[in-house]
């Protein structure tokens, strides 16, 4: 679906995947930059197509997809908001993206939805794919391009999870999280009771192992 959308729009200047979500993160929008109004944009709820539910969010579940596991029917491994079937926009934002546009479910929308600011450096690269704003000159792409660059490796590839698969345990039932970081090694992250607590693919996206593990501690001492 990324491909459907993505080639019908301007090439982005810079990779997507590097760029902040928070205003805070950026690291190639200059400070003055104009904060763009939610209201007559839509680009990023037009095309971010994974946009994750996590367990205990609230939600009318017709605004969602469940997603299951190949090998386990039956078991929710991620939860998205629905996608319209012609032009990929998430099914919850009404009007015209560029025009006026508002989100049905606003009140109740995904906490990754709340988390991606307007203003942010992936909010900018997104509406220049639109023709939102303007394209960058050469010599602020290159510009760019060198400040993203000079941003210090936080950590190593092996300690960031690219994605995580859930399964079930054949010997003991239980559910098992396993974890592909940046560097291709897997590594299994977390067990547990299903009865007890309910985890989504998705969560650990992007996640240090150290953040991984903490999340994971603190939702089960909730569960507890």
């Amino acid at each position: 679906m990324f491909e459907s959308i993505w080639t019908q729009l301007h090439p982005p200047q810079v990779l997507l995947e590097e760029l902040s979500n928070t205003v805070r993160g950026n690291v190639i929008t200059p400070a003055d930059t104009e904060i763009p109004e939610c209201l007559s944009c839509g680009a990023c709820c037009a095309s971010l197509i994974c946009v994750g539910v996590r367990p205990g969010e609230d939600g009318d579940r017709s605004d969602q997809w469940e997603i299951v596991s190949d090998s386990d029917e039956g078991l929710v491994v991620d939860v998205f908001l629905k996608r319209d079937h012609e032009t990929l926009a998430c099914t919850a934002l009404d009007g015209v993206v560029g025009e006026t546009v508002a989100c049905r479910i606003y009140e109740s929308r995904p906490s990754m939805c709340h988390h991606f600011e307007a203003g942010s450096d992936r909010c900018h690269a997104i509406r220049r794919a639109y023709g939102l704003e303007p394209f960058m000159s050469l010599a602020e792409m290159s510009a760019a391009v060198q400040k993203l660059k000079a941003v210090p490796e936080r950590i190593s590839a092996s300690k960031i999870i690219r994605n995580a698969k859930i399964e079930r345990d054949a010997e003991n039932g239980k559910l098992l999280i396993s974890a592909l970081a940046k560097d291709g090694t897997i590594f299994p992250i977390h067990s547990y009771d299903p009865d007890a607590e309910t985890w989504r693919q998705f969560e650990f996206d992007g996640l240090t192992v150290e953040e991984a593990d903490e999340l994971i501690r603190t939702r089960s001492k909730k569960s507890e």
